[in-house]
């Protein structure tokens, strides 16, 4: 089998795609587990054993155009690191794909764009106005980029503190239990997900149960399954503008990193299928 340093499925330049898939593999401040930084490379990896059929949304990703940007120079300090990411996005006009790296990077991404709601998949709040005396460590991220969108969705929560979930209710943030989606399912965060017509979808693996994901950085039991995420990204793709794949520390099973490359993969036949 072939592999290369570069995502299977790229097939176009960064001037002609619609999908730019970049690294960001910083993972500086994780506070338990680290090795994210390793993990934009290894879904790479991991995306050459995935076919290039989607079977669910029955596209073949062939005729989307995909670029693969390569990884951000992650050298220096975390503003350094920040202006590097605007500077790639500054010359993309394609829909930006993410692979952390940290969720802090979700932040680089995201000071970027405007007009948009923050939906993120996540066992966690991050909703912490600093943690190890610095405002944008990974565990503050969520924090940060409602202070900068304004609207904020989290769903697959089951880990935090009592300020973080009364900060949650004070300032009107949905969250969805992980205990919720599991008995009643996703139908309701589908739902609510219907009022916004641009969407910023980040995708922490830590959201999904350890059997699922046993490669991640902070793992939480009682998580998701993978299938909810898959129609949450069904309900969305069409209004997604931004998407990251982060938290993931590749495992010697290579499971962690074959779900993320699945995810994007599922994501650009979810919104290129809709131009076809």
């Amino acid at each position: 089998m072939h592999i290369d340093s570069f995502f299977a499925t790229a097939n176009a330049s960064i001037e002609e795609a619609d999908y730019v898939i970049f690294g960001i593999p910083y993972d500086a401040t994780q506070s338990f587990k680290p090795g994210s930084r390793f993990a934009p490379n290894a879904i790479r990896e991991a995306s050459w054993n995935l076919e290039s059929y989607s079977l669910f949304f029955d596209f073949q990703l062939d005729f989307a155009k995909i670029a693969d940007y390569g990884n951000v120079n992650c050298d220096g300090s975390f503003e350094e690191i920040s202006e590097r990411v605007s500077r790639l996005m500054e010359n993309i006009r394609g829909i930006p794909i993410a692979l952390g790296g940290e969720h802090t990077i979700s932040y680089m991404v995201a000071r970027n764009l405007k007009d948009f709601c923050y939906v993120v998949l996540d066992a966690h709040f991050d909703l912490r106005d600093g943690f190890d005396s610095n405002p944008f460590n990974h565990a503050c991220t969520s924090r940060r980029i409602y202070e900068l969108a304004g609207e904020v969705v989290q769903v697959g929560v089951r880990s935090g503190t009592k300020e973080e979930r009364e900060f949650a209710e004070e300032n009107g943030i949905e969250v969805f239990y992980s205990w919720e989606i599991m008995e009643y399912g996703v139908e309701e965060v589908l739902e609510i997900l219907e009022a916004y017509d641009s969407i910023y979808l980040s995708i922490d693996v830590d959201v999904f149960d350890p059997a699922y994901a046993p490669g991640v950085s902070t793992p939480e039991p009682f998580g998701l399954k993978p299938i909810d995420a898959l129609k949450i990204i069904d309900e969305v793709s069409d209004r997604v503008v931004g998407f990251d794949v982060v938290e993931v520390i590749p495992d010697s099973n290579k499971i962690t990193q074959t779900l993320a490359a699945k995810l994007v993969n599922e994501f650009i036949a979810a919104n290129a299928s809709l131009r076809f």
